[in-house]
């Protein structure tokens, strides 16, 4: 389960390769130098949604930062750990917006949506039971002639951390010409992507890795495999496919969460909606064209006039 929560928040899923003068094995070491070892403790609580969906496409939001989505409209079940929009102990809020499938001006009646919100106590205990917080089924019945369906529940989580995340961010509607510093911004990680740039990759998501490692209460080990995963030649996600190439960004639009504290790229893929810069490319094992996306929230801290990635 470990390595599935950092595989999850990791991913959060050129042609041209340009040949490293550092190994992925040098690179970890000296990135491990720059990073303060979470706490450890004798509690590790971690929070979770599990999910039921067909006929319908939706969105999931913790503390109003997008978590999850799906758009593709088919049956889809999965277990989404929460606590990294979790910043701190208290009440937080999880929010579920949801939309018909297939372009359907209704939800109508095959519309399906189950979630149980459950934490354990914790995480790494295999036999640590899973204790409920609530459950929440589409009631069709009454949604089924609606455009659009959206719910808010709040909860209480306990955790041992606290997280900056989004707390002291600027207010991006404040800011001159965000767009162009964002599109910038992409461009920077485009061009990294396509070089296959990892050290420089490491360090441009570092900010978001370290309050990742804090929030899965990670271990040096952990986090040396984590980083070596993150390798652009090795790792989970351009490691699997050959011929890759990472595509320019087009049909995109800004979005913005919450408070105006967070900025992404929106970009329209089909019938999908991909945040971050898409890329393509074979899978070694099957040989089926793949498309993938990296992910990338920014905010500008205070005290800073950069934008630096953040989820």
């Amino acid at each position: 389960m470990v390595k599935y929560l950092f595989l999850f928040l990791g991913i959060v899923l050129s042609v041209q390769v340009c040949a490293q003068s550092k190994t992925d094995q040098q690179i970890t070491k000296e990135i491990m130098k720059t990073i303060e070892l979470p706490q450890q403790y004798k509690k590790e609580p971690f929070y979770y949604c599990n999910i039921y969906s067909a006929n319908i496409k939706w969105e999931l939001f913790i503390n109003d930062v997008q978590m999850f989505s799906h758009y593709q409209g088919k049956i889809t079940s999965p277990i989404v750990p929460l606590n990294y929009n979790i910043l701190n102990s208290g009440k937080q809020k999880i929010t579920l917006r949801i939309y018909p499938a297939n372009e359907q001006s209704k939800l109508g009646e095959y519309a399906t949506f189950k979630m149980r919100l459950f934490y354990n106590e914790n995480f790494r205990d295999k036999n640590d039971p899973e204790l409920d917080i609530l459950n929440f089924e589409l009631p069709r019945e009454k949604t089924k002639e609606l455009p659009y369906f959206e719910k808010t529940f709040e909860f209480d989580a306990q955790v041992p951390y606290e997280l900056v995340g989004w707390t002291k961010s600027k207010d991006l509607t404040k800011v001159p010409n965000l767009e162009t510093k964002v599109l910038t911004k992409i461009e920077e990680l485009h061009k990294i992507l396509e070089n296959r740039d990892t050290e420089s990759y490491i360090k441009a998501i570092m900010p978001r890795s370290k309050e990742k490692y804090i929030c899965l209460y990670a271990t040096k080990e952990e986090i040396e495999n984590d980083i070596n995963e993150t390798s652009l030649d090795n790792g989970f996600i351009l490691g699997n496919f050959k011929e890759v190439q990472i595509l320019p960004v087009r049909n995109y639009a800004l979005v913005l969460e919450p408070n105006n504290r967070i900025v992404k790229i929106r970009q329209k893929d089909s019938d999908n909606l991909v945040d971050g810069i898409i890329f393509k490319g074979i899978d070694k094992e099957d040989g089926e064209e793949v498309t993938g996306d990296f992910l990338f929230r920014f905010h500008i801290p205070e005290g800073s006039e950069e934008l630096e990635v953040i989820r």
